[in-house]
């Protein structure tokens, strides 16, 4: 009697569909999810690589007498014009919003100071727009940014956290 049970039991497939469902569906959805993270941090990535270039080259349309070349590679105060902070304010509002005055962070939890900006010099230029300058030195201006991640699964409870965003560019200050 009992045999006879057991083998109607495993001949029986009516239920077989949501068995295999029940199988699969874990591994799918997490499948799924990694997946929709992943392509999340990638575009977060390539905004915040985007957005230090568009910093740097913002940072090189400057004129020349923003930049010292003679020893110390920094911004400095030119004669005339805004202050060299005020220029670095506008170079990291440029980056972090796009605008000039900065109003709103084009990312999630992303701060201006999570934004540097540092400056070298190159004395292998000695000509074009470099031969008037300190020993020919061009100042090159890097953008760079390091952020936390946001994760989209963070709000589900995934601890994902511990992820930076890290993004860096540079620009050969053109002195416009």
């Amino acid at each position: 009697m009992m045999i006879g049970i057991i083998h109607r039991a495993i001949r029986d497939t009516r239920a077989a569909a949501a068995v295999e469902m029940a199988l699969i569906l874990p591994m799918a959805f997490a499948l799924l999810f990694t997946t929709m993270e992943a392509g999340y941090y990638f575009q977060t990535e390539h905004k915040a690589i985007k957005y230090v270039r568009e910093g740097a080259r913002y940072a090189s349309r400057n004129r020349f007498a923003y930049f010292d070349c003679s020893g110390t590679g920094a911004l400095r105060d030119p004669a005339t014009g805004p202050t060299a902070a005020a220029m670095q304010t506008q170079i990291r509002n440029v980056t972090l919003s796009g605008t000039v005055d900065g109003t709103n962070s084009r990312i999630a939890d992303w701060e201006a100071g999570d934004i540097t900006i540092t400056v070298s010099c190159d004395s292998g230029y000695g000509t074009g727009l470099y031969r008037t300058l300190e020993d020919g030195a061009a100042p090159i201006v890097t953008v760079s940014t390091r952020f936390d991640y946001t994760p989209i699964l963070g709000m589900l409870g995934f601890d994902v956290g511990n992820i930076d965003v890290v993004a860096q560019a540079q620009a050969a200050v053109a002195g416009l």
